[in-house]
């Protein structure tokens, strides 16, 4: 069995600040404590991981604590998800995640970038866990663990396919939280990791054609991107890109995305 686990850090044990998810020292020491348990999970069960680092410019992975290949850099790939591609991988795992924007006493919500108001597949509301899950389905492999704060793991079972999560935080507000102690959460990140090798999962499939509809709220990304490609504008805050297949709608926007970044700085 092999596993992808693709790794954020708004989710991670003790991180309630995004301060603390950007390149911080504990951000990265906690990244570390709960990735070190969930490979170690996956070990136990048989199985072998890939690692992705997904967050921020993804090099945040310490590869001197670990023995899995990493993909860092998040490379842009529209034929090959995830830099990896589906053929020989067993399921997805999502380590860290959080929930999506506009979740009520939801910790760190966001969808992917803070100033997405909104993100919808095929007219259904989804964030970084949702989009994810469809994308790997592609692939054809099931998403099948995710931690995070519980709200975060409420948003993937909400899924209907029976991931197996693992909360590692109660969420009690925008920066606020109940953490596990960095042991405990090793404990119980490396026994779901185990469990959920084990488990069947359904894949999160979204029929073709695909629309991906992102809202933007009020900022200067919203006006750069007008400024840049005013082709994919619905209206005046919202994107809208459509195709046969997820995997290269989804990567020409990340071209798109990563030009307005840029051009922003």
């Amino acid at each position: 069995m092999k596993f992808l686990v693709m790794t954020d850090i708004e989710g991670v044990t003790g991180v309630t600040t995004f301060q603390q998810a950007e390149n911080s020292e504990l951000g990265r020491r906690m990244l570390m404590n709960d990735l070190k348990a969930v490979l170690a999970g996956i070990r136990e069960a048989g199985g072998e991981a890939i690692v992705y680092d997904m967050h921020t410019d993804g090099r945040n992975v310490d590869v001197t604590q670990i023995d899995e290949p990493v993909v860092m850099g998040k490379p842009i790939r529209g034929d090959l998800w995830r830099g990896v591609g589906g053929a020989g991988i067993d399921g997805l795992y999502l380590m860290g995640l959080h929930t999506m924007q506009h979740v009520e006493n939801a910790l760190l919500a966001h969808s992917y970038l803070r100033e997405y108001d909104a993100i919808y597949l095929n007219g259904m509301l989804v964030g970084e866990i949702g989009m994810e899950a469809a994308l790997a389905a592609e692939a054809g492999v099931p998403l099948k663990f995710v931690s995070g704060d519980d709200l975060g793991c409420r948003e993937a079972e909400a899924l209907g396919t029976g991931v197996v999560t693992c909360p590692v935080k109660t969420s009690l507000g925008a920066d606020t939280a109940l953490c596990l102690a960095p042991s405990e959460s090793a404990v119980r990140l490396r026994e779901a990791a185990k469990k959920a090798a084990l488990t069947t999962v359904a894949p999160f499939t979204v029929k073709a054609p695909y629309e991906i509809r992102i809202q933007f709220s009020d900022c200067p990304y919203l006006s750069k991107m007008r400024e840049l490609h005013p082709e994919i504008f619905e209206n005046e805050n919202t994107v809208v890109m459509r195709g046969e297949r997820l995997l290269p709608t989804w990567s020409q926007y990340l071209i798109y995305e990563k030009e307005m970044v840029a051009a922003c700085r």
